[in-house]
């Protein structure tokens, strides 16, 4: 039988970028709709050593991050030093600039194959734990954020709702019962559920690197994920003094918190477009006109990934890796 004929470049361009354009299309509606001019003016008497102080304070940020990763790889009997963890850490920022989906995160996992010898589950067992930190911090500030905008009870059931459908697949992932049933499910149905799911299979490996995480490398990651955070948030407190914009840092916090875990959806790149609706939105009812609140959310994304994604080309330059081999990190071939 002749293999199927490869489809169009258009339409292969098409599925992979087609959904993130829509992001850029909200983006563009925003910025006809909005005073362009107001926008600009804010940018022009934006204080600049401010900005630039954040866009310094992005190493400290990713090198407690990587203090966070490096801790969940030595539970995992992994030896990583400071220094190529910073730098591949940097880099996949880069990367995931870049590319559409989380390439970046796939990046990480190779540099642990390629540099400590670790199988592919193991390494993306280290990615996964690290970014479910960041997950629920978000979830955690921007459910307060939630909560901060009515006395209803709606947002609380909304935020409850989000947390445990954000820790009953894992819960159940991780329990040995549980996850011993989807084993023989798996078995059943044969194929790659059965490879994924099989001992010492992609899946089985990934579980054991997650389930190796003791609790003082838990709590280690969790102060450090608060350190991180809180120098995020005073970060993006910087760029709305810089603007002038009369918020106090909580509220700054919870607008970016929220922001970022829209930038989730996978309608846009690097969160364009989604995450200007919702620091407009949020920082509206704080009572901040959508000019300038518009012209904090482009800082916003210029410090955290334009200059970060320049930092993180530096790295990739003294630490690369072969990207075929981060897009082929298939679960289905190990």
């Amino acid at each position: 039988m002749s293999e199927p004929a490869r489809a169009p470049a258009w339409r292969r361009w098409l599925s992979r970028w087609g959904m993130r354009l829509l992001g850029l299309l909200l983006l563009v509606a925003l910025l006809a709709r909005l005073d362009a001019g107001a926008v600009y003016e804010a940018m022009r008497r934006a204080d600049l050593r401010l900005i630039l102080l954040a866009i310094l304070l992005d190493v400290p940020l990713i090198f407690l991050k990587t203090l966070r990763w490096q801790g969940i790889l030595r539970a995992q009997a992994i030896d990583m030093p400071v220094w190529p963890a910073f730098l591949a850490y940097f880099g996949s920022l880069f990367i995931g600039f870049l590319t559409p989906g989380r390439l970046g995160e796939f990046v990480k996992a190779v540099h642990v194959t390629q540099d400590c010898g670790a199988s592919s589950g193991q390494a993306f067992a280290s990615v996964l734990a690290d970014r479910l930190f960041d997950l629920y911090a978000l979830v955690l500030v921007g459910g307060a954020a939630l909560l901060a905008l009515s006395t209803e009870g709606a947002p609380a059931l909304a935020l409850v709702g989000l947390v445990v459908a954000l820790t009953a697949p894992l819960a159940l992932f991780l329990h040995p019962r549980a996850f011993g049933w989807l084993q023989r499910q798996a078995g059943r149905l044969g194929g790659l559920a059965a490879r994924l799911f099989a001992e010492g299979g992609w899946l089985a490996e990934m579980r054991a690197g997650i389930t190796q995480l003791r609790w003082p490398t838990m709590l280690t990651a969790v102060v450090l994920t608060a350190l991180a955070y809180a120098l995020f948030f005073g970060q993006c407190y910087l760029l709305a003094l810089a603007l002038g914009l009369p918020v106090s840092y909580v509220t700054v916090s919870y607008a970016v918190a929220l922001g970022s875990l829209v930038t989730l959806i996978p309608i846009s790149i690097s969160g364009l477009g989604t995450r200007e609706v919702m620091m407009i939105a949020y920082l509206g009812a704080a009572g901040i006109a959508p000019e300038p609140a518009l012209t904090f959310s482009l800082l916003v994304f210029a410090t955290f990934y334009l200059a970060g994604g320049l930092m993180g080309a530096v790295a990739w330059w003294f630490k690369p890796v072969n990207l075929k081999r981060a897009e082929a990190f298939d679960p289905a071939d190990h």
